[in-house]
């Protein structure tokens, strides 16, 4: 056996070169048994469709008290959640600190164009991975005491404080407003403002669709007639959010564990059920 010695190249020499591959790389996906390459649309269902139940969530600290300060007079505070303080409004249904949507073990769904039932959170696909309840529509409400001064000036406008504001009605949120069999876009966020009634501090109610319809919507209010409409604190979008508004915008998730990785589900759609009070039809999709 001859060893050879390292070859030394002739000055000037350029060696050959392997051409670079600068195409973008191609994930593919084949099922084990049948070695068919699949597509993502085809691993999990286009959509899945949940039934689940709505149980409200009790505002369970009602302490707080209001008093307005109205031209220099304290007049008597009150229990902002004692229904007896309201003017306006309907007190009874609209103290709750939010919805949960807890899923029941029922569903639906397509996958390639055709549907199929399932139950339980076992699919042929794969494993559903969700939080109990399935999602919680959470409402603004009111921790704290509060107290509003309102002032006319020399100029015959009227000054709110907090936030100290001219001719502007000030709103605050004091829950949610839900029955069972109400309409889903009703199932939403309840503002408050202060009033009087001789020495008495009173409080009025203000629905999110009531406000809609005034022209003056969370967040941002509007004007009404002849004072500004605002909100203090500004409202969050799932706060305001109606809960049908709030599913649709795909606040409620959860993950489709498959044998290639984990699949994530927003909600986009939810129904009532015909005859079922308490009942809705959530639906999701990748």
């Amino acid at each position: 056996m001859r060893i050879l010695s390292p070859y030394a190249p002739d000055a000037g020499y350029e060696p050959g070169f392997v051409e670079l591959n600068h195409e973008e790389g191609h994930l593919e996906i084949t099922h084990p048994s049948l070695c068919v390459l699949l597509e993502g649309s085809q691993i999990v269902p286009e959509t899945l469709a949940l039934r689940c139940v709505l149980h409200p969530v009790s505002l369970l600290n009602k302490t707080s008290k209001v008093q307005s300060i109205f031209e220099g007079e304290a007049l008597a505070e009150t229990f902002l959640y004692d229904e007896s303080s309201v003017s306006q409004g309907d007190a009874r249904n609209s103290q709750w600190s939010g919805i949960a949507v807890e899923y029941v073990g029922v569903g639906q769904g397509i996958y390639q164009g055709e549907k199929f039932v399932f139950s339980g959170k076992t699919l042929p696909f794969g494993t559903m991975e969700e939080q109990a309840p399935l999602y919680l529509k959470p409402f603004c409400v009111e921790t704290q005491s509060y107290q509003v001064r309102t002032t006319t000036l020399a100029g015959g406008q009227t000054l709110t404080s907090p936030p100290g504001v001219l001719n502007t009605r000030v709103l605050r949120g004091y829950g949610g407003c839900y029955q069972p069999g109400i309409p889903l876009e009703q199932i939403q966020q309840v503002y408050y403002a202060l009033t009087s009634d001789y020495d008495k501090t009173r409080i009025r109610l203000y629905t999110s669709s009531a406000l809609q319809a005034q022209h003056t919507p969370p967040p941002h209010g509007g004007r009404d007639f002849n004072q500004e409409v605002m909100f203090s604190p500004l409202p969050r979008e799932e706060e305001y959010l109606s809960l049908s508004g709030a599913l649709a915008a795909g606040y409620a998730r959860f993950s489709l564990k498959t044998d290639y990785g984990v699949v994530q589900y927003s909600s986009y759609l939810c129904e009532s059920v015909p005859g079922h009070p308490t009942f809705v039809s959530v639906s999701f999709r990748p």
